[in-house]
């Protein structure tokens, strides 16, 4: 059954959050589940996605983006910008279904120099970290010629910038969207749990360059705390909308409130 988007406009920019499920973490002690939130925006001159989710090769709880898309009556042809925050399959997995063909076929993808430069040169450590790439390297690769690779920390689309916040991979990236002084701050994986509030190491087998990953989350997460800015967490629970606030020497998530009946 099709879930409904949440709908919460940027200014001029009309953004709903879409689910594409969930994943959740075997690994662990509590199975944790994370959700996976996707970002639609329609600026009145493109039709974008802030990554396409997981597809349905990784996990049966997840795949559910194309099918969400469709029933709130976006088709998946009319998308004709996809910006990846980077290359694990829970972020680009939904490009392509079981078959090998384009869920978006009529789109460009959008992602920095240094992350596809990561793809290239695999710069991982462990099978773990090299299965979470397998998707983009797979489909993404073999399709340069619909990619705009972009420096980071530059305006990439009116109102919107793709910022760098490396460590999770080594081209990890934000995106920072503006609409007549409205903002929000799409954080990628720069956090995925709340349990990284208190316990920084949590989920860093993902993390590329741990170390690194580390003080971007440090740095970022004290900037959004101070400033108050609206984000937009890929992995916190639907529809990932929030603040991020510091209470003593702790960070916390702040979620929007929303009424239960709003779809």
């Amino acid at each position: 059954m099709a879930e409904a988007g949440f709908r919460y406009d940027i200014g001029e920019f009309e953004c709903i959050v879409f689910s594409d499920g969930t994943l959740v973490n075997q690994g662990s002690e509590n199975e944790e589940a994370f959700s996976l939130n996707c970002l639609f925006i329609d600026s009145g001159e493109h039709k974008i996605l802030i990554d396409t989710g997981c597809g349905n090769e990784f996990q049966t709880t997840a795949g559910r983006l194309a099918e969400n898309l469709e029933a709130e009556g976006i088709k998946c042809s009319d998308i004709d910008r996809i910006i990846l925050t980077h290359g694990h399959i829970d972020h680009v997995g939904g490009s392509f279904d079981s078959k090998g063909k384009s869920v978006f076929p009529g789109a460009r993808y959008i992602t920095s120099e240094r992350e596809w430069e990561c793809w290239v040169t695999r710069p991982e450590k462990s099978e773990l970290q090299s299965m979470f790439f397998s998707a983009a390297r797979k489909n993404l690769l073999p399709i340069r010629n619909k990619f705009d690779l972009v420096k980071e920390d530059v305006e990439i689309l009116p109102g919107i910038k793709l910022v760098a916040a490396p460590g999770h991979t080594p081209g990890n990236n934000m995106v920072d969207i503006s609409s007549d002084e409205k903002r929000l701050l799409c954080i990628g994986d720069v956090i995925h749990s709340q349990l990284e509030f208190i316990h920084p190491e949590y989920l860093s087998s993902f993390d590329v360059t741990p170390e690194q990953a580390l003080l971007t989350r440090a740095q970022i997460l004290s900037d959004l705390a101070k400033s108050g800015i609206l984000v937009f967490a890929c992995h916190f629970p639907f529809p990932g909308l929030g603040h991020i606030k510091r209470k003593k020497d702790v960070f916390t998530w702040e979620p929007i409130k929303i009424s239960l009946d709003i779809k």
